[in-house]
């Protein structure tokens, strides 16, 4: 996939801004400096946001949904019947993950939190890029053992990526939150996609 890096900054003309769209720029810087994520293609990765509102409870930040099942499988048997993932083009490929992050609850983050956040769900991606989740055990496959375990993964490469986009113009939107960039742009906008379901196909 050819890249032109000179799309790689915001827009900061006090005009519109595309929150969806910074997001996977500052993903592309990601992939681009840790090789961890190497394997990852945005061509077949979609960035959403979603709504969440809720002041009480667990804060749920971001979401990675997959496309495929276990092991990239196209389908999957369930109580005698078969289902598979609705087939979700973006630019004419198709996908085979939507990153979900929530607003207001990301936006309100520090920056270095929506960092973690935005690496915590690249590392939901399976290496083998294939349309499944990263598995860390038989019995909890989404986090392992705890989510503090899963994060210690890639704990390492968090922290020096930071220091490096606190010296880009990317750090000038982490550091807004919901107040300030609607006060900043006069149109913030961003992708909006409901969340794909698995659907029967056989009985």
């Amino acid at each position: 996939m050819s890249y032109d890096n000179s799309k790689t900054r915001p827009d900061t003309s006090g005009l519109t801004i595309n929150i969806s769209e910074v997001l996977t720029l500052i993903i592309h810087e990601i992939i681009s400096h840790v090789p961890m994520f190497s394997h990852i293609d945005m061509g077949r990765v979609h960035v959403c946001m979603s709504s969440n509102r809720k002041s009480r409870g667990g804060a749920t930040f971001g979401k990675l949904v997959p496309l495929k099942f276990k092991d990239g499988r196209e389908a999957l048997s369930y109580r005698g019947r078969w289902y598979a993932m609705p087939e979700v083009l973006h630019n004419g490929m198709p996908l085979l993950y939507i990153i979900y992050f929530y607003s207001p609850r990301f936006l309100d983050l520090s920056a270095f939190e929506k960092m973690r956040v935005i690496f915590h769900e690249l590392y939901h991606i399976s290496p083998e890029f294939n349309g499944d989740i990263r598995r860390m055990g038989k019995v909890k496959s989404s986090h392992g053992a705890s989510r503090k375990h899963f994060d210690s993964h890639f704990e390492d490469d968090l922290v020096p990526f930071y220091k490096y986009i606190c010296e880009t113009p990317f750090m000038n939107f982490l550091e807004m939150d919901t107040q300030t960039l609607f006060s900043t742009f006069k149109k913030v906008y961003s992708n909006r996609m409901k969340v794909p379901r698995p659907v029967v196909i056989k009985n």
